[in-house]
């Protein structure tokens, strides 16, 4: 999943907040979107993954400008 993060996204999170931001990200996900998070447990299709990625990095855009970062 983290290589679905903008990088730049990335750069801005601490190091030892990274793993708890990636973590509840991903349960974030299973909870409001379980049919596309379980896609990921196999070999999820591009379509999945361009989905996956917009919501993961709108995610981040939203806590990145909730903190301040």
């Amino acid at each position: 999943m983290t290589a679905l993060v903008k990088p730049e996204y990335l750069k801005r999170i601490p190091v030892f907040i990274r793993k708890h931001a990636m973590g509840k990200t991903c349960q974030l996900l299973a909870r409001e979107f379980p049919d596309l998070y379980n896609e990921f447990k196999g070999e999820p299709s591009q379509d999945a993954v361009d989905k996956m990625r917009t919501l993961i990095n709108l995610i981040f855009e939203e806590r990145i400008a909730k903190h301040h970062m």
